[in-house]
């Protein structure tokens, strides 16, 4: 039979966070505005060298070029599609993660608001700024913000994550293709 502890483990991943895991967490986060600015770079740019090309947007040089556009640009395009798809996938899976510290029964609204103003909004709050806004003393604020981190990186690992690998099929998760 399992003992509470054994089950609190099992359910509470956020005493599982160690150093490394919120030391990763974070610097994830800090890259999020540098991710997001770079595949939305890449899309201006991808827009722009489809209208130059063809004068045409990007989703309708795209349908055209599927049908009728040769293998060597087809490659080139699909690569630099196939770029910022990995990276939206992150952003995706980041911000999938922030949805569910919201949910988070002990303080998830207030760790999702921390973490929304200081990474995820288009433009970042400093800390002084978070603080004033929430109304918190600074040690309040600080104190929130370390569990703000730590609850983020359980939902991410713990949860999203392993949710997103269970759905991918075996094959694709491991890119190896299916026997037809």
């Amino acid at each position: 039979m399992n003992t509470i502890s054994e089950i609190k483990s099992k359910v509470d991943l956020v005493d599982a966070v160690d150093e490394e895991i919120y030391h990763n967490t974070e610097l994830l986060l800090k890259l999020y505005r540098k991710v997001l600015f770079r595949v939305n770079q890449k899309l201006d740019q991808a827009n722009e060298e489809a209208y130059l090309v063809d004068r045409q947007e990007l989703t309708t040089y795209i349908a055209t070029m599927t049908e009728f556009d040769t293998k060597n640009r087809k490659a080139k395009i699909y690569e630099k599609l196939l770029s910022m798809g990995t990276s939206l996938c992150l952003l995706e899976v980041m911000e999938e993660a922030l949805v569910v510290l919201k949910r988070y029964p002990d303080g998830g609204d207030i760790f999702y608001r921390i973490l929304r103003f200081a990474y995820f909004d288009s433009i970042k709050m400093t800390h002084e700024e978070i603080m004033e806004y929430c109304n918190f003393a600074p040690t309040t604020y600080y104190r929130y913000r370390r569990n703000a981190v730590k609850t983020y990186a359980a939902m991410l690992w713990g949860y999203v994550l392993p949710e997103i690998g269970s759905a991918i099929p075996y094959s694709a998760y491991n890119r190896k293709k299916l026997p037809e």
